[in-house]
């Protein structure tokens, strides 16, 4: 599916959730999210923008760029792009550190995905409609499998919302920023075709579809997205009532279930721990 799995060397594989320094367990978000308050002292405002080199092109045509940054500065690396981009153009995007030193021909496209007509589909596609395919998608899935639909795991509202700040799992390693060309940062998987996801019948489009909505609604921006199937956001208007809280959990529950199969354990948790803070993660197996 496009160039991403080339990128990597690899199909996604199951295993266990990475990020391990800042996760050290996978259900314990909150601990996670503690580790913010040094974030200050270990990110270093970068100096001088290194040069750039091409990471690949798509079968489209889209060149993207990129350079090389020590962990120290991914993030402020990216907060100083994401400002230039109404001028640039540049989406920026922290891809992680097991993405290669050379991804020039691991980004040349070799089958057919085509980003243009992904991104045209993804941009036409209401999340109403991507829901109605979705559950198309689920219910074969079940059916092959012979599976019955479980119940939403501890599906109620959190008494309290906890609001922390941002961290970004992605960033914990030197790695790759890559620079997008997209309007948009919920256009840059679509671009990308990132695999995150797959086994779980999630394709580019899809991601598109929930991250826009997302943005519209809470000012969610694509940070990080990595060959781990990790995808990370910061959030400028998370929610703030335990109400909400909840509504939002249950969409990152249909959109990343492993974030709570193999995280937190509770819709009830999420809601407490990552819905109402300024950066949301995601993880598939």
């Amino acid at each position: 599916m496009g160039w991403w799995s080339n990128l990597f060397g690899r199909t996604p594989e199951r295993g266990p959730a990475p990020g391990a320094a800042a996760r050290a367990d996978a259900a314990d978000v909150a601990a996670t999210h503690v580790a913010a308050t040094h974030m200050a002292a270990t990110v270093r405002e970068p100096g001088e923008r290194p040069p750039t080199r091409v990471l690949g092109v798509t079968s489209s045509g889209v060149e993207v760029r990129g350079f090389d940054a020590p962990a120290g500065e991914l993030v402020a690396w990216w907060h100083r792009l994401r400002a230039e981009h109404a001028t640039t153009g540049l989406w920026p995007v922290l891809l992680g550190a097991d993405a290669p030193t050379d991804m020039t021909s691991a980004l040349t496209p070799e089958d057919d995905y085509d980003d243009a007509d992904a991104l045209r589909r993804a941009t036409a596609m209401t999340l109403r409609e991507l829901q109605e395919l979705r559950a198309e998608r689920l219910a074969r899935w079940r059916e092959a499998d012979s599976e019955d639909e479980d119940e939403r795991p501890g599906d109620s509202a959190p008494h309290t919302v906890e609001h922390r700040e941002p961290v970004v799992t992605v960033a914990e390693e030197d790695g790759v920023i890559a620079l997008v060309p997209a309007a948009h940062g919920w256009q840059v998987p679509v671009i990308l075709g990132w695999q995150g996801g797959v086994n779980y019948e999630l394709e580019p489009v899809d991601h598109g579809v929930v991250l826009r909505d997302w943005h519209e609604r809470y000012g969610a921006e694509l940070v990080a997205m990595s060959g781990d199937q990790v995808l990370e956001l910061l959030v400028d208007r998370p929610p703030t009532t335990p109400a909400e809280a909840l509504a939002v959990a249950r969409e990152q529950y249909d959109y990343c279930g492993d974030v709570v199969d193999q995280g937190v354990g509770t819709i009830e948790a999420l809601a407490r721990e990552q819905a109402g803070s300024a950066s949301w993660y995601f993880w598939w197996d």
